[in-house]
């Protein structure tokens, strides 16, 4: 099954906040990598491009939202206290290109 993990971070509220991201990036980043079986699409939320994030979304193949959460609750950023609110959603596919579907079918999700 497929899912959305949407998070808010707490740098709109706790701007001094902002350093411990780059902080704990290389080993959120390495957990990433480590889950990139589940974890197929990730990145930062900005109200622009130069901005400070406002959250991220996680584009994750999981057995159950059960795992999806278990698996969120494992990264580095949750774990400092960096993710202010999570959402996870089931993902119903409407449409994805070809290159991303070539993609899909290498993990087994297509």
């Amino acid at each position: 099954m497929l899912f959305v993990i949407q998070f808010e971070d707490v740098y709109a509220d706790q701007p001094a906040r902002l350093p411990e991201r780059e902080q704990h990036m290389p080993q959120h980043l390495a957990f990433l990598v480590r889950h990139g079986n589940q974890v197929i699409a990730a990145g930062a939320l900005r109200p622009s491009p130069d901005a400070a994030p406002t959250g991220g979304i996680w584009l994750v193949q999981a057995g159950s939202m059960a795992e999806a959460e278990a698996l969120l609750r494992q990264d580095p950023f949750w774990i400092a206290g960096l993710r202010k609110s999570v959402t996870v959603s089931h993902w119903a596919k409407a449409f994805w290109c070809q290159p991303f579907a070539a993609c899909m079918e290498v993990l087994g999700a297509g």
